[in-house]
């Protein structure tokens, strides 16, 4: 008799409907069977503890009725405890692999009872017998989609949720919010970080999370990191004595300060090293004032220590830009204020102070850059060579580089 199909899947001939209403009778039997020989042949069920074990044989019994039945009263398979149990097993770690070998194993002792009952029928004759067990492999085969199917649905379900997890903790512990950490479980461990320091916050401007972390692996360097819509945000642990044995170019947070200026593409900010996770909101805050100390549109990652006076300016960027304004008025009003500006940032960057130098960096003579910083001096009334006058011009400069926030 040929295999009669339904909307939602294979029905069984009429004479494994006979057969597995028999079976049902002793499912207890079947599944103690099906549960010794599955912990005995799958070595990863065989290393599961005894509750799971317990809770494995229940699943047997459970999928072995749930098909019988079906089979019995020549309905379409269902797949619930199917896939109730695959769901079960793909969060408790089973492989893939040994999951399908136990439903394989399942269908297998199966086919084995229900083709011997037939046997056992009088006028059964091979073709019967052919056509049943060709019914049953169909059935293996669709529980083997289903099988895959699932276990990959909850597989992607979890790596979401896992996902999730970090986010939150991530988010809890660079807002400072240290009872959402505790709540929600928050460990190193759960970001992939040691469990003690040193650690650096960085934050990176429009820069790629999959970049960020292969970047920093190749320095031997682990790293948790969080997007926001400017860019992301981070946790960089640095290597203890023992993990930096393998990567002997690290040095600390100059390591950092590389990997990190190798795959940012903006701006990028790191706070100073801080040894406990909790600290991490007011690293956050260091690393974004380190970040905020760069102009807009650059493609540098620094530190506090690169410099310390546009860190203030940054700190207090409103005052310091009326401030800035104040001083350099006379040089923004004038009408070679590009030339006068240009001169005096350079002549601040320079570490020399010297005139030939900047003549050479602005491709000009070293007496035009003399007689422009003169005039500086003479429209600000402030002394190039009074430290308080030339702290209050770099101020200013570094103010008006930053821009309006």
């Amino acid at each position: 008799m040929p295999e009669q199909l339904a909307e939602d899947g294979p029905i069984v001939p009429p004479l494994l409907s006979v057969c597995a209403a028999e079976l049902l009778e002793r499912v207890n039997a079947l599944a103690d069977d099906l549960f010794r020989t599955i912990t005995a042949e799958i070595a990863p069920y065989a290393r599961l503890g005894e509750e799971v074990k317990a809770d494995v044989r229940d699943f047997n019994e459970r999928n072995l009725r749930e098909q019988l039945t079906c089979m019995a009263q020549r309905r379409p398979m269902r797949t619930d405890s199917t896939r109730q149990c695959v769901r079960r097993r793909a969060t408790q770690g089973v492989p893939l692999d040994a999951v399908l070998h136990a439903f394989r194993i399942g269908y297998r002792l199966l086919a084995h009872a229900l083709i011997g009952r037939a046997k056992e029928r009088p006028g059964t004759t091979m073709d019967d017998i052919a056509q049943a067990s060709m019914s049953i492999w169909s059935l293996l085969d669709a529980a083997s989609q289903t099988v895959n199917e699932v276990y990959r649905d909850t597989l992607v379900g979890l790596a979401r949720a896992d996902e999730l997890q970090r986010l939150l903790l991530l988010d809890a512990l660079l807002t400072g919010k240290t009872a959402d950490w505790s709540m929600l479980g928050g460990t190193a461990a759960s970001l992939g970080l040691p469990d003690e320091g040193p650690y650096i916050c960085v934050v990176a401007e429009h820069s790629d999370v999959t970049a960020m972390e292969q970047a920093l692996l190749r320095s031997g360097l682990r790293s948790a990191w969080r997007p926001r819509p400017d860019g992301l945000a981070g946790i960089v642990a640095l290597p203890g004595p023992a993990v930096a044995t393998g990567f002997p170019h690290v040095a600390g947070p100059d390591s950092v300060l590389a990997a990190v200026g190798s795959a940012v593409t903006g701006r990028a900010g790191l706070s100073p090293a801080y040894t406990r996770l909790g600290e991490s909101a007011e690293a956050l805050r260091l690393a974004t004032l380190a970040r905020s100390s760069l102009p807009a549109g650059t493609r540098r990652t620094v530190t506090l220590d690169h410099d310390p006076a546009a860190a203030l300016v940054a700190a207090e960027h409103d005052l310091a830009l009326r401030m800035g304004i104040t001083v350099l008025e006379p040089v923004l009003a004038a009408p070679d204020r590009k030339d006068l500006m240009e001169t005096l940032t350079a002549w601040l960057d320079s570490e020399t102070g010297s005139t030939s130098e900047i003549a050479e960096i602005l491709y000009c003579h070293r007496n035009t850059v003399r007689n422009r910083l003169d005039r500086v001096s003479r429209l600000t009334g402030r002394s190039l060579l009074r430290p308080t006058d030339v702290a209050a011009l770099y101020a200013g400069v570094r103010a008006l580089e930053l821009g309006p926030h």
